[in-house]
């Protein structure tokens, strides 16, 4: 009987990680390109200290195509705070992202 109960609690839990993969929302993608920029900024300039997206700011553009050799699911764009060491200034900034599996691919800010 305990071992039909752990059979039954395991299969919910497989039949339920595809469900909460699904279930990714804008505000996970924006995490992942916030991080995905942290790095990247401060691999280039070791000034940098944080970069911040404006969340009321942000479009979104499903594309669902490659870029080159890379499939692009989702395309942010909007304005973000870019700190490098000399104060915060508003930007603009673009994300290509590769979906839930994938992440982030590409950010990159204009003045």
């Amino acid at each position: 009987m305990a071992v039909r109960a752990v059979a039954i609690a395991l299969l919910g839990l497989v039949l339920a990680a595809p469900a909460a993969l699904a279930q990714r929302t804008t505000f996970d993608g924006l995490v992942g390109c916030e991080r995905y920029a942290a790095v990247e900024f401060k691999r280039r300039n070791p000034a940098f200290r944080r970069f911040v997206i404006d969340r009321a700011s942000v479009a979104v553009d499903r594309f669902a195509d490659k870029v080159g050799s890379q499939f692009v699911s989702t395309i942010y764009h909007g304005r973000a705070s870019y700190d490098a060491g000399s104060g915060a200034k508003i930007v603009r900034f673009l994300c290509l992202h590769g979906g839930v599996e994938r992440g982030p691919l590409f950010v990159y800010v204009l003045d």
